[in-house]
């Protein structure tokens, strides 16, 4: 491969890395292990690469990830409730529901990854939408300043079955809410209306309440993408769709099960 060629397959790798990462992170519920199977499949992924377009080696790593990932669950490698859970749902179906809903491949593609036919992928997104849990009396503190966003999110919320112990705009207001009506989850944005952070709000609400999940929306997902430091698992960009929120819901409460 020509040096121009080789530079130019590695930029696209590098550019895939954050969202093979957030598709590890939220298969495995947790940063490390999401990261350690995206850089396992950027390990294996052909280094000839020169004949094939971007979305082809995206597609590449992504099967590739599927792979490793496939090889860790056939280790049976956890009895917690989450992984309980897990076994139970029809094979490939919660594959398809996070390439589908929040990394936004199409069903072709999706096919691809997963080495499945393409008539089949279409039943495995219904299948992941019924098998969703309906998250009756689940109690979600909402830390968005946008007040129209957070009236979306709540009725999104609302139509799960969830409770919305609270809106916040800033990372104080988060921590008091916190305390007063303990939150199974956060779905928080990243930057507040008073310049704090929603990461900082996560971190000091998780100090308090050891059990607490987390979901982040922001514009720029790749910011928190890096594997360089400390990052959330479950990610997803603004302007969202509902699906998306629901997906992302519906794993950090599978995840968090004990």
């Amino acid at each position: 491969m020509a040096n121009g060629a080789r530079r130019a397959a590695g930029d696209i790798l590098d550019a895939a890395m954050p969202f093979l990462r957030r598709y590890g992170r939220a298969l495995t519920g947790h940063q490390m292990s999401g990261d350690t199977l995206a850089a396992k499949a950027r390990r294996v992924t052909q280094p000839d690469l020169s004949a094939l377009s971007a979305i082809d080696i995206r597609l590449q790593l992504f099967a590739n990830l599927n792979s490793a990932w496939n090889a860790l669950l056939g280790r049976s490698f956890s009895q917690t409730a989450a992984w309980r859970q897990i076994g139970a749902l029809t094979p490939g179906s919660r594959e398809t529901l996070l390439l589908r809903a929040i990394e936004e491949f199409s069903f072709e593609q999706i096919a691809r990854i997963l080495g499945v036919s393409l008539q089949l992928v279409p039943e495995l997104f219904e299948t992941a939408l019924q098998e969703m849990p309906y998250h009756t009396g689940s109690r979600v503190l909402i830390i968005e300043d946008d007040p129209m966003m957070a009236m979306d999110m709540s009725s999104c919320l609302g139509d799960m079955g969830c409770t919305v112990t609270g809106v916040a705009r800033t990372a104080s207001e988060a921590v008091l809410f916190a305390a007063s009506s303990t939150p199974d989850l956060i779905i928080t944005a990243l930057t507040l209306a008073d310049k704090s952070c929603g990461l900082e709000a996560a971190r000091r609400i998780s100090a308090q309440h050891a059990r607490v999940s987390s979901v982040f929306v922001t514009p720029y997902p790749e910011k928190l993408l890096t594997g360089t430091k400390e990052e959330p698992v479950f990610i997803i960009a603004k302007p969202y769709l509902d699906d998306q929120v629901r997906s992302a819901v519906s794993q950090a409460f599978i995840l968090s099960s004990r």
